[in-house]
């Protein structure tokens, strides 16, 4: 009771202590403007929320003051009014230092003033200027809202991007003007949700969101029209005290986006990228007020930022930078600095300096200064008597996208001309064969003419794997792909590797734990790690030996990011390295060594087709490939194979040859109707010849055309069809779709020299239809006769 008594006292006491302090304070405030209750009564009346405090501790609020805390969430009190650092709960962190500065304004420096940033208690994103005034014993606090317009910052207004932020689950809280002009949209439509004007806003929602840290993607913008349009998407990510975050974010294109008129933001047109967004810039500039704080609206920009004091680029002084800047080049940069000395000193940036300001040629492709010398497009504000800004954007994802594609064009173009190639040299090689067949047949083991038919068709089969190579490479190779373990494929790789490796170069293996077993050919995946093993072995011979050390490894979601590739929808990758202590290659030598033909050993002793069929069966396998490599210490080629997925089980492993080949049938001959479709003569007629001997009726034809006439004539009735894939005129699968009616319970092979996976989509209504790659030999065309036409025998 005495506890409790004594806690009343002293909770009187101290309310008295303070009505007393406020009433004191109050009353010296009326004494200087010769009436307490006047004073009191503009206080009231101010517009401007207000507040008084005195030792650090609130006074007095008039109601806008009250009015402003139950806005932005804030339980008001009747006892005494919320304090500033309670009213700006949810602030970012940069606040709180600003909040500091602002209660340490004196009568010496009269008023103080900074720009808070806050979400409300709609979540809604705004900005508030707090400015502080030194009264007698005591501050008068005053908190204005920025206008949207003010906020977009001046330096930012001009900046030739569309910027917009956004919270972390995807409420867009505030776009500039000419975003929306690229949308369509004015502030009153302006989209709600990054999800309704980007198409992939996982990118970034999705990304880890630790402050300061910068995400780039390539997405695509969609206006209110439905008009969509590639682009650069770039944001960073900020945090606020109270742990909420949002991220500050630019988009620029890589093509046209629509301006908006001086009327109307409705109005969407195609234009090429510097155009709209010099436009764009241009309208904005005759608002902007470049008299403004310099650095105002600088720091959350996700590009460089530079004010610059002169139009003469030859002589211009920087003023000030932002940060991004700063890191896009690697250090500070000085205020009064050289503008030029911003960019590598290359012919380009000399003819740029000496070029001058033009805003209507759009952006310079310029390099900046520093270790990396990332590339940069440069844009400028109108400029004034005092100079202009300049907006820096770091194209370095761009670029590489650019050289991508350029190599891709290029390797596209050479992979269809040896895809052609191969498919020509696949007919001459079938023929060869084919006809070398018949004289062996003519001239038995012990005739003098084997020996040299034998050689003969050994060097068919060398030159049929130079062909295989080349189709690797383009991707036009049949690829068989099951379901693998991937410890027991590596062991079994191992036994291989270890015939073509000499006593000076040793092999480690070191298996990964806990692996999903891949989706791959295992022949051609074989071909890939022991072409990658072999180039490793010759490096490191070189050098008088080393060790290849041949690993298997999970890979994490942030490793694939990191290298550039794209996430599955379903399943990951595993991760296969082939690291070497060899010679290692410099840069120039590592940007060519995928292409066909390339190579740096000595001639005679390789095709430089190794990586080009590594490349070729990786890229056709649904899989990547990276190379890390440094002069005199070696290379490493990583090998990224996609998992299965689903409930497919582990293929078994294949029976051994000879219980393959007791699955042959015996007896070649039999009985049937064929109808022969192939457009090359000399394997025509030969095949042709040999099926007939066998016991067949064959009918041929030179092309799908004559085929088709053939089966229009109804004279004859076919068990089966065996045709060339690609031919001139009707090829192999639109005669099939053309006469399946005429053809019946035909069944169909095609033979072809490309992969079956390269029309195996036109057929998969077509169950019937089997495949036979060239070359074959006689021996190969009888058996796959026989099979075919005694499934549907047994049928």
């Amino acid at each position: 009771f005495v506890l409790l008594l004594g806690i009343t006292i002293v909770s009187i006491l101290a309310s008295l202590t303070i009505f007393f302090h406020r009433q004191s304070t109050l009353e010296h405030l009326g004494s200087q403007a010769g009436d307490n209750t006047h004073l009191l009564s503009s206080f009231n009346a101010q517009q401007i929320p207000s507040l008084i405090v005195s030792e650090g501790k609130p006074i007095l609020a008039n109601p806008a003051y009250y009015e402003l805390a139950k806005e932005l969430g804030v339980e008001v009190l009747e006892s005494s009014p919320p304090s500033i650092e309670r009213l700006f709960a949810k602030k970012e962190k940069s606040a709180s230092a600003a909040i500091f500065r602002l209660h340490h304004t004196t009568s010496h420096n009269d008023i103080g003033e900074e720009i808070i940033r806050t979400l409300d208690a709609q979540g809604e994103y705004n900005s508030y200027k707090v400015r502080v005034s030194s009264i007698a014993e005591g501050q008068l606090w005053q908190i204005m809202s920025v206008a949207n317009h003010e906020t977009s910052e001046p330096l930012l207004a001009e900046a030739p991007v569309g910027l917009f932020s956004v919270a972390s689950d995807g409420t867009v809280l505030k776009t500039n003007s000419i975003l929306q002009g690229w949308l369509g949209v004015d502030s009153d439509t302006a989209p709600t949700n990054m999800a309704e004007f980007i198409e992939s806003p996982g990118a970034l929602l999705d990304s880890p969101k630790s402050p300061g840290r910068t995400v780039r993607s390539d997405t695509r913008l969609i206006t209110q029209k439905g008009v969509v349009s590639p682009v650069v998407l770039m944001g960073g990510w900020h945090e606020m005290d109270s742990g909420d975050v949002y991220a500050s974010v630019a988009v620029y294109g890589h093509s046209g986006l629509g301006n908006r008129t001086d009327e109307s933001a409705e109005s969407i047109k195609d234009a090429s990228e510097e155009n709209v967004l010099i436009e764009s810039m241009t309208q904005e500039s005759q608002t902007a007020n470049l008299d403004a704080s310099p650095s105002a609206g600088m720091g959350d920009a996700p590009f460089g930022v530079v004010r610059i004091d002169s139009t003469d680029l030859n002589t211009a002084k920087i003023i000030n930078t932002n940060s991004a800047l700063s890191r896009m080049i690697g250090h500070d940069i000085a205020d009064g600095a050289d503008f030029k000395s911003l960019f590598a000193p290359t012919e380009a940036s000399k003819a740029f300096i000496s070029a001058g300001i033009n805003v209507q040629d759009g952006p310079a492709d310029m390099r900046l200064s520093g270790a990396e010398g990332h590339p940069v497009d440069v844009y400028f504000s109108e400029p004034n008597t005092d100079g202009c800004t300049a907006y820096i954007i770091d194209i370095s994802s761009r670029k590489m996208l650019e050289d991508q594609l350029g190599q891709s064009q290029k390797m596209q173009a050479i992979g269809q001309l040896a895809a052609g190639l191969a498919h020509e040299f696949n007919n001459l090689l079938t023929a060869i064969r084919l006809n070398t067949d018949v004289l062996l047949g003519r001239h038995p083991i012990g005739d003098p003419s084997y020996p040299e038919l034998q050689k003969i068709n050994q060097t068919v089969s060398r030159a049929t794997g130079l062909v295989r190579k080349l189709l690797a490479f383009s991707r036009k190779q049949t690829l068989r792909a099951v379901v693998l373990d991937v410890t027991d494929t590596l062991s079994d790789l191992t036994h291989l590797l270890q015939d073509v490796l000499v006593e000076r170069v040793k092999l480690e293996v070191v298996h990964g734990r806990g692996l999903l077993p891949i989706l791959a050919d295992k022949g051609q995946l074989d071909t890939v790690l022991l072409n990658l093993c072999v180039n490793a072995r010759d490096a490191m011979l070189e050098k008088g030996g080393g060790t290849i050390v041949l690993t298997s490894a999970k890979v994490s979601d942030e490793e694939l990011e990191r290298q550039g590739i794209a996430l599955r929808d379903t399943g990951t990758y595993v991760r296969f390295d082939v690291t070497d202590t060899g010679t290692g290659m410099d840069k120039e030598t590592k940007d060519k060594i995928f292409e066909p033909f390339f190579t740096t050993k000595a001639q005679g002793k390789g095709t430089g087709l190794g990586l080009a069929t590594v490349y070729g069966i990786v890229q056709q396998s649904g899989g990547h490939l990276r190379v890390e490599s440094e002069l005199g210490v070696g290379t490493t080629f990583s090998v990224y194979i996609p998992t299965a997925i689903g409930d497919t089980q582990i293929s078994p492993k294949p029976k051994p040859q000879i219980d393959q080949a007791r699955l042959k049938p015996s007896d070649l001959s039999g009985e049937g109707s064929i109808l022969f479709v192939e457009d090359e003569a000399n394997v025509r007629v030969i095949a042709a010849k040999t099926l007939r001997k066998r016991g067949y009726t064959v009918v041929e034809a030179e092309n799908g055309d004559e085929a088709f006439e053939i089966l229009e004539g109804g004279d004859e009735t076919f068990d089966l069809m065996i045709s060339d894939v690609v031919m001139p005129g009707m090829d192999g699968p639109t005669l099939l779709k053309k006469g399946r009616a005429l053809l019946g319970e035909a069944k169909i092979v095609f033979i072809s020299g490309y992969a079956e996976e390269e029309f195996s989509d036109l057929l998969a209504e077509e169950p019937d239809v089997t495949f036979l790659p060239k070359p074959f030999t006689l021996i190969q065309l009888a058996e796959k006769v026989k099979t075919v036409l005694n499934d549907n025998t047994d049928e």
